[in-house]
């Protein structure tokens, strides 16, 4: 099986990220660098190796090299290389959020769905060992409690730009929304949610906490924020309950404490190794020819969920979710696209 040629739209700390990922898989390489700031894609280029590096996109597009390209740009920039490299024929590995507004998250659908090529969103925390331990213990929970906090961020920060990072409640509470929604099992149906600008002078929603029903009964509680790192619990922390049994995921989600009422509590350690994992499963998705196993629709919840939560903060009372994506997956679907 031919080695899968990757071209890297984006070379910060992400980008970086994914290249040492990728520098250990066998059956993917780095081909070619793609940074608006072109020495940045050249150190990359010297460090992980490659054919060449660029500031200009259209550079990797038109490369008939190239099965596929990740983008690990700034949020705001998602939308237009995911679809401009849909577009190209290439297959997309996209960082998170999938896009900052549900208008371009179901662009982005409607291209995939055109194309026929594979899109991965890249929610790392999906491949934490210790969430799949969870969903083997409490495979149906009745309630989800799910928080990060971080320390405070920096005022002049991309990420705190509303346009361009859209703030830590958006940015890193997409991570938060999307294994809420995996660890619950099913969609959410509505959200409450209180909190808003606190501190940050762009504006953005800084800390929340919102409340999710499930289609099939459960509740999600969700606190996402950046007031400060609490000690005990670790910036990653989540519950889950149901009759007689409870789960607590803490030391960054490593570590997993099980009790069942009768039985003698259970104590599990994981690792981090969401960002290799999610990679190795992007490999075997495009070698194999089988669908992202988080795909568009996936991007298009997790943005969704914290975007409406945003507008029950505003409306003071809870916003619909689940009708909204079938709307918009209906209306590509009207299109004759799906």
């Amino acid at each position: 099986m031919r080695t899968v040629k990757i071209g890297m739209i984006g070379c910060g700390n992400l980008g970086k990220t994914h290249a040492k990922c990728i520098a250990d898989i066998e059956g993917m390489e780095i081909a070619a660098y793609c940074d608006v700031y072109e020495p940045s894609a050249k150190a990359m280029l010297e460090q992980f190796g490659g054919s060449y590096a660029t500031s200009d996109a259209d550079r990797l597009f038109d490369d008939p090299e190239l099965d596929a390209i990740y983008v690990t740009t700034q949020h705001d920039t998602h939308a237009a290389y995911c679809i401009r490299a849909l577009e190209a024929g290439k297959h997309v590995l996209v960082e998170k959020p999938l896009a900052m507004t549900v208008e371009d998250c179901v662009r982005i659908g409607e291209t995939v769905e055109r194309t026929g090529k594979k899109l991965f969103t890249a929610f790392k925390m999906r491949y934490y060992e210790l969430l799949w331990k969870a969903k083997e213990l409490i495979p149906q929970p009745v309630l989800v409690t799910m928080q990060m906090m971080d320390n405070r961020w920096g005022d002049g920060i991309w990420p705190n730009d509303p346009v361009k990072g859209g703030g830590n409640v958006l940015s890193q509470g997409c991570h938060s929304a999307d294994i809420l929604r995996f660890v619950a099992g099913a969609e959410p149906i509505e959200v409450y949610a209180a909190g808003g600008n606190y501190y940050q002078p762009t504006g953005v929603v800084d800390n929340m906490v919102a409340v999710f029903r499930f289609d099939n009964g459960a509740a999600g509680n969700l606190v996402q924020g950046d007031c400060g790192c609490p000690p005990l619990t670790s910036k990653f922390f989540m519950q889950l309950f149901a009759e007689n049994k409870s789960i607590t995921i803490n030391d960054r989600l490593t570590t997993l404490t099980y009790t069942e009422a009768g039985k003698e509590t259970q104590v599990f350690r994981g690792t981090e190794s969401g960002f290799v994992e999610e990679n190795k499963a992007f490999l075997r998705c495009l070698q194999e020819d089988a669908p992202a196993p988080i795909d568009h629709v996936d991007g298009l919840y997790a943005t969704l969920m914290v975007l409406q939560a945003f507008e029950s903060l505003r409306s003071g009372k809870p916003e619909p979710i689940k009708r909204l994506v079938e709307d918009a997956v209906s209306a590509v679907s009207d299109k004759g696209i799906a």
